[in-house]
């Protein structure tokens, strides 16, 4: 279509909401493109944002949704309000309208969308019952609120039906215009697409502390009616009820298909219209875009996808090869002042996917947690609700391998790396990276057959994920509870085969200029990666034939080093941290049962296992001498 002397394209975009206006906005960034476009929309709005049309319940002006209106005054561009396509022709390639007009098309793009969905129950249709889709929808809701609580003489009390997004915002908004709301949601948490049961219950405390209920696990069976026929209160599965002057359905939305299977156009059994990457359809005449597609099996529920597909479509058309990559998983929004992000697989069904809480803070509502393989190598999803700080880094990483910024997550909330991780894992963060790396293991799977972790106990599973990581080449950063003070030794870390030398002057003091030259040339000799670390220098990678040499050379330069033990012996630990009841009656438990150990080669040493099953773990400590 870049040829300006090829006669223009006629394309026609059925549908006229926020895929199709960027549709057409990607397509006219070309001012060359030789095309018509004629776009029929009907409602008796132009484009608008969908997603904000919540604040019209609360007394935003409509208006301020209108979405950029000077792609329409383009020469090239028809905007068709308030008509809808009926029927399309393919042969003849040409669309009939409600009103009796008849459009022909080279390229049909289909921008339907999808309509609100009500659920099949008794009264579901009542005066005072609505769904929540369009600006008529909203603005039919806010009079009748208005109208009805001048009629009662007192504010009206009003229910959401359905949990996610979409429901509370609507339920927020029904608040903010002075309703009593209460939430009502079949399933056992709100937004059960995106939030695990702990971040759903940060967020219905939220929601609770501004007074809008919530009702999880319930199902309306039926909707009552007053003397007036309006709705007056709805009736749930478990025989309780609820008072109501207005309800709004929020349970979910679908696809407005029925112009594509009546045109024969391959649908999903699920609802959709089938289309691969360039966002074609079985006729190759005719595109899908947005909420009306089905992409790899599922449906187009989000905002960024649409436009994503939307901006595919249009490279297409004008020649250009960007293609829909796919679906755009996860969320970041603020709902009732709580920020929530979710992305990823967030919410993991098979055992070789691993969650781990990074911090939890209850009484500030903060919950963070991310989704790991096995082996602690890749980050597959997280959640994170009240702080979401550093989620667009996090989200960069999800499917590759480790970064720093996951070892930072990792280490949000852990506590000293000396102080024992939990009860049932009686030794230090030092100490089980220690452990885990002398005996091979590399997977939450493996720590868990040899070391019985614990699975629902989230320091444990934190601990051990810190320590995968680790070995999986990422540095972890250290929690160091206060400042080093001075003639502190230096924290030293101990890798699979090597060790590190921290270098200082014999007699103490600065470095002459011939000294950092000299550690510089010994580096370089040796192989070794010298690091400047807390007001010291490290050299890195030091092996055990190696140390002989070094020290040699470092005395010959007027220097000397320390270097870290690279074994370590254990003692038992009477008493393990208690951090909850469960841990500190386990403890209790624990206290008197017998020891063996496994020898001196630096293995755990374990507690025999009484007839409760509780185990008494071990810490290490260093050997007197080196191995």
């Amino acid at each position: 279509m870049k040829d300006t002397t090829s006669p223009p394209s006629d394309i026609l975009v059925v549908g006229a909401g926020m895929a199709a206006h960027r549709f057409v906005e990607s397509l006219l960034r070309d001012p060359g493109a030789a095309v018509r476009v004629t776009v029929i929309g009907d409602e008796t709005h132009g484009p608008y944002d969908r997603s904000a049309l919540v604040g019209v319940l609360s007394g935003r002006d409509a208006a301020e949704l209108r979405l950029d209106r000077s792609v329409f005054r383009d020469d090239r561009v028809r905007l068709v309000r308030d008509d809808r396509v009926l029927h399309i022709d393919r042969s003849a390639r040409a669309a009939r309208t409600r009103a009796r007009r008849t459009y022909p098309y080279d390229v049909l793009v289909l921008a339907t969308g999808s309509f609100a969905a009500r659920p099949v129950v008794s009264g579901g249709r009542l005066p005072g019952c609505f769904v929540l889709r369009t600006i008529e929808d909203a603005e039919s809701v806010r009079e009748f609120v208005d109208a009805r609580s001048r009629s009662l003489g007192r504010p009206l009390r009003g229910v959401v039906i359905g949990g996610g997004l979409h429901g509370v915002e609507t339920a927020l908004a029904l608040d903010e215009a002075g309703v009593g709301t209460t939430l009502v949601q079949y399933a056992d948490r709100l937004l059960p697409a995106l939030l695990d049961t702990d971040g759903a219950a940060v967020l219905q405390e939220g929601l609770e502390a501004r007074g809008i209920a919530v009702r999880t696990r319930t199902r309306t069976t039926r909707l009552d009616a007053d003397d007036s026929g309006a709705v007056t209160a709805l009736e749930f599965q478990d025989g309780s009820f609820q008072r109501a002057d207005v309800v709004v359905f929020t349970v979910g939305v679908r696809a407005r298909d029925e112009l594509a299977r009546n045109a024969g156009l391959d649908v999903h059994p699920l609802g959709g219209v089938i289309v691969d990457d360039t966002c074609a359809t079985s006729d190759p005449r005719i595109l899908a875009i947005g909420e009306v597609a089905n992409f790899d099996g599922r449906g187009i529920d989000a905002a960024p996808a649409a436009r994503a597909m939307a901006e595919a479509a249009a490279s297409q058309l004008c020649g250009g090869a960007e293609r829909f990559v796919g679906h755009v998983d996860g969320v970041h929004h603020t709902v009732a002042g709580i920020d929530v992000v979710s992305f990823g697989e967030s919410q993991p069904c098979t055992a070789d996917r691993i969650e781990v809480v990074t911090e939890r803070r209850r009484g500030a509502g903060v919950y963070r947690k991310v989704v790991l393989t096995d082996d602690a190598r890749t980050l597959l999803g997280a959640v994170l609700v009240g702080d979401t700080s550093g989620h667009a880094s996090l989200r960069r990483l999800v499917g590759v391998g480790p970064r720093g910024q996951l070892a930072a997550e990792l280490c949000r909330a852990t506590h000293e790396d000396d102080a024992p991780v939990c009860v049932h894992i009686g030794m230090s963060q030092r100490a089980l990276l220690t452990a885990l790396r002398g005996e091979g293991l590399l997977t939450f799977s493996g720590v868990g057959a040899r070391f019985g972790r614990e699975p629902g106990c989230e320091r444990c599973t934190l601990a051990v994920a810190r320590a995968l990581t680790s070995l999986a080449g990422e540095p972890v950063p250290q929690h160091t509870p206060h400042r080093q003070g001075e003639g502190e030794q230096p924290e030293e870390h101990v890798r699979a085969d090597t060790t590190r030398a921290v270098v200082s002057p014999v007699s103490g003091g600065a470095l002459t200029p011939e000294q950092l030259i000299g550690i510089g040339r010994i580096a370089q000799d040796l192989g070794l990666h010298p690091r400047i670390i807390r007001s010291r220098i490290e050299l890195q990678g030091v092996g055990r034939s190696q140390l002989p040499v070094l020290r040699d050379r470092l005395s010959a330069a007027g220097l000397e080093c320390r270097t870290p033990l690279l074994d370590s012996g254990m003692r038992i630990s009477e008493e393990p941290l208690p951090l909850t009841e469960e841990h500190a009656s386990a403890a209790r438990r624990g206290s008197d049962e017998p020891h063996r150990g496994r020898g001196a080669t630096g293995a755990i040493a374990w507690g025999e296992r009484q007839r409760d099953g509780a185990r008494h773990r071990c810490s290490p400590r260093r050997a007197d001498s080196p191995a």
